[in-house]
C-alpha cells in the first residue's frame, strides 16, 4: 500500500500542478444542489444563494379546469437576477385566458425583489424578506394563478431549513391594493421537498399548500417533482405540478398542470 502511494505522488510530481488539482477535483465529494424550491410558492431568487450575479430564466405553462366552472391556461417567463449578494430582483411576463369566455387575453407584469436576512450554512437554513407587485392590463379576478397573491401587492417572510434529504420552507405575509374576499388578507404557504438520489443529483419531490385569504377560496395544495437536467445532460431542470383547489361555499374548485423549464446561470 505504501508503495502504491508513493508512485501516485511521484507520477503527480511529474505531472505537474494542473493535473494534481484535476485529481483531487475528481477525489471530492460532489457538490450538493441548491436548496429543493417548489413550483408554485417559489422564492424571489434561491432562498440559499449567496453569490452576485446568479441569474435564473423560469419558462412556464399551465392549464387549470375548474370543477364547475370554465377552465384557464397561462404562460410566463420570468428572470431571477442576484444583483447583490443580499439583493434579489425578479421580472415576470405573463399572458392568460379563461377557456368559454368572452374575456380578452390577460397580459401581466410582476416586478419583483428579496433581501436575505439570515444565511446560515453550518444549519442550512435560511430567512428573506420578499415585495412583489402585479399590473395587469386586465383587472378581472376570473383569472387566478396559483401561488401568486391574489392581490397587486405581496410582501412577508420565507424561511428555508435543509436536513440531510428533507427540505421544508414556510413564508408567511400579506397582500394590499385591492379588494379581499375576506376581512384580513394574510398569505401563509409551506412545502415538504425529499431529495431524490444522491445530494440530490437526480432532483425532487414533495408537495406545497398556499393559503391566501384575499381568494373566495384560500386553500390550493401541489404535489411537485422536478428532474435535474444535468443527470440527463440537458441545459435545464424540468418541473412538474399538479394544483388542486377544493370547491367550497364560497367559489368554484380546480384542478390542473403547470410544466416548468429552469435554466441557472453562475455569476462565473
Amino acid at each position: 500500500m505504501k508503495v502504491a502511494v508513493a508512485r501516485i505522488a511521484m507520477l503527480l510530481a511529474a505531472l505537474g500542478p494542473p493535473v494534481r488539482a484535476e485529481v483531487q477535483t475528481m477525489l471530492s465529494s460532489p457538490v450538493r444542489a441548491r436548496m429543493p424550491e417548489p413550483l408554485l410558492t417559489e422564492s424571489i431568487t434561491d432562498l440559499d444563494g449567496a453569490l452576485a450575479g446568479e441569474v435564473e430564466i423560469d419558462v412556464s405553462a399551465s392549464v387549470l379546469r375548474g370543477t364547475t366552472g370554465p377552465g384557464q391556461w397561462q404562460s410566463s417567463v420570468e428572470v431571477e437576477w442576484r444583483a447583490l449578494e443580499r439583493l434579489g430582483l425578479a421580472l415576470e411576463l405573463g399572458v392568460g385566458r379563461v377557456l368559454d369566455s368572452a374575456m380578452s387575453t390577460v397580459i401581466s407584469v410582476r416586478p419583483a425583489a428579496s433581501w436575505v436576512l439570515m444565511h446560515s450554512q453550518a444549519l442550512d437554513c435560511h430567512l428573506m424578506a420578499e415585495l412583489s407587485g402585479r399590473i395587469s392590463r386586465d383587472g378581472s379576478e376570473d383569472l387566478q394563478d396559483p401561488g401568486e397573491g391574489a392581490l397587486p401587492l405581496s410582501g412577508g417572510l420565507r424561511f428555508g431549513i435543509r436536513n440531510g434529504w428533507l427540505t421544508v420552507r414556510t413564508f408567511l405575509g400579506a397582500g394590499a391594493g385591492s379588494h379581499s374576499a375576506h376581512a384580513v388578507p394574510l398569505r401563509a404557504q409551506a412545502a415538504v421537498l425529499a431529495e431524490l438520489g444522491g445530494k440530490g443529483r437526480l432532483g425532487f419531490a414533495g408537495f406545497e399548500v398556499d393559503t391566501d385569504w384575499a381568494r373566495r377560496t384560500p386553500l390550493t395544495v401541489a404535489a411537485n417533482l422536478i428532474l435535474r437536467g444535468g443527470t440527463l445532460h440537458v441545459p435545464f431542470d424540468l418541473g412538474i405540478a399538479v394544483p388542486w383547489t377544493p370547491q367550497s361555499r364560497y367559489g368554484d374548485g380546480s384542478v390542473g398542470v403547470l410544466v416548468r423549464l429552469i435554466l441557472e446561470f453562475d455569476h462565473d
